[in-house]
């Protein structure tokens, strides 16, 4: 059982709410770390996990606000739609276009994208790995592709490929025009299909896969044929749940490092915390419940 169900403080009027929406949410940690992080800071909060299909977001995210939430992270499928509900744009969420992370405040919502700030962190923290004057080939074109993207751009990488399925290839010459508005040259779309993804890699120094491929209960899915990397590929997933991909298993058989997910995690629901409460969260409480999870996840 989690520890954060037996929570020391009574629920009461005072007790803050937070919450994570998306559809559907089976696979999310979050409120496992938050929850955990909550009850070590001795903060009266709770985080709840709300399904919310995509017809709902608006109406969600009024009631949200009328209860007198703090705030609420975003995930699949909802982080460009929840962008066009805010009052005011962090420069994380408008330059990477897309909102993880809202703060209610003074009667305004303010959106924020923590997805890719939490991820630059895990790759130079966790991975060792500096992406400063490298080049990258991204995987996905959706919300977290967006946050990644722009957070890695700040950090310095060069030069990206944007690789996105052929059905969805307008998605990445989306994300790439938007890319290149702010920094002319910096990004390419590709359509995911062998020969791109191949000639990708032979000018590429690491690789993001930022889709749902590889997530739990779908774990025997990959985006490309993995036998195109070489031990000279940094390679990083945002899906966490499994831990280990079938991606990465595969990317570390070629002699790649990598990284999963669950640290993209630990970082961004950190900072949402600070947005949140002006507290500093104990990250290494939040990584214990994140594994908890994915551990009792796993069992079952």
């Amino acid at each position: 059982m989690s520890p954060y169900k037996n929570r020391e403080l009574p629920i009461s009027v005072n007790t803050r709410l937070a919450a994570l929406i998306g559809w559907p949410l089976g696979h999310s940690a979050s409120a496992e770390m938050h929850n955990d992080a909550y009850g070590a800071m001795g903060l009266d909060a709770i985080y709840l996990p709300l399904p919310v299909k995509p017809e709902n977001v608006d109406s969600v995210v009024r009631a949200m606000e009328t209860m007198g939430f703090m705030g609420f992270n975003v995930t699949i499928p909802h982080k460009v739609a929840v962008k066009e509900l805010m009052d005011e744009l962090h420069p994380t969420a408008s330059e990477s276009g897309a909102v993880n992370t809202v703060l209610f405040k003074d009667g305004r919502r303010i959106g924020y994208n923590t997805d890719g700030t939490g991820f630059v962190h895990a790759l130079i923290e966790k991975g060792g790995f500096n992406p400063s004057g490298k080049s990258c080939l991204m995987i996905g074109a959706g919300g977290a592709a967006r946050g990644v993207a722009s957070a890695l751009a700040i950090a310095g990488v060069s030069n990206f490929f944007v690789a996105n399925r052929a059905e969805e290839y307008e998605m990445a010459e989306r994300l790439s025009d938007d890319m290149n508005a702010l920094r002319p040259g910096t990004a390419r779309a590709l359509a995911l299909d062998t020969e791109n993804v191949k000639a990708a890699l032979a000018d590429t120094d690491f690789v993001v896969h930022a889709t749902r491929l590889g997530m739990s209960p779908n774990e025997n899915t990959v985006a490309f044929d993995t036998s195109l990397l070489s031990s000279r590929h940094f390679v990083c997933d945002v899906v966490y749940s499994p831990r280990e991909t079938r991606l990465l298993r595969e990317a570390a058989a070629n002699g790649c490092r990598t990284l999963d997910g669950m640290w993209m995690l630990v970082y961004q629901g950190a900072e949402a915390v600070r947005i949140w409460t002006g507290m500093e969260p104990p990250l290494s409480v939040m990584a214990a419940g994140c594994e908890r999870f994915l551990n009792d996840s796993h069992k079952s």
